[in-house]
């Protein structure tokens, strides 16, 4: 995971990493057809979601180390700011098929970064 020094610059990596591995011409391919048939198979959907499980958890590092920094609450559920902060280009690929800029990427970033340091973003004690 990226480690700037600074979360909202950390966030920007992340969602730039997801944003760069649909447009990447050999895996982008790959990982759209996964998420489609997700869509359409329960198996394909539960691998899919420990995927995601896994990927946010290990992407909440980067929301750690600004608690640790003092940038976002306490109370901060990593997991959940990693969801906000992707959620957006899911929804450009997937539901309005839209291209995903590097802009895009980084408003996303910008978005869920200031609703973590707003406290918009705490755990609730609650895991699907």
């Amino acid at each position: 995971m990226p480690d700037t020094g600074s979360f909202q610059d950390d966030l920007r990596e992340v969602v730039r990493l997801v944003q760069g591995g649909f447009a990447d011409p050999v895996a982008g391919p790959i990982s759209a057809a996964f998420v489609t048939a997700a869509v359409q198979n329960g198996d394909a959907a539960r691998s899919l979601h420990d995927f995601f499980m896994a990927r946010h958890e290990q992407a909440a590092e980067v929301v750690r180390r600004a608690v640790e920094r003092g940038e976002v609450p306490a109370d901060t559920d990593g997991a959940d700011v990693i969801r906000m902060a992707v959620a957006p280009v899911y929804y450009r690929l997937f539901v309005t098929h839209e291209p995903v800029t590097e802009r895009d990427a980084v408003r996303a970033a910008n978005a869920a970064a200031a609703a973590a340091r707003a406290g918009g973003v705490q755990c609730t004690g609650r895991r699907p």
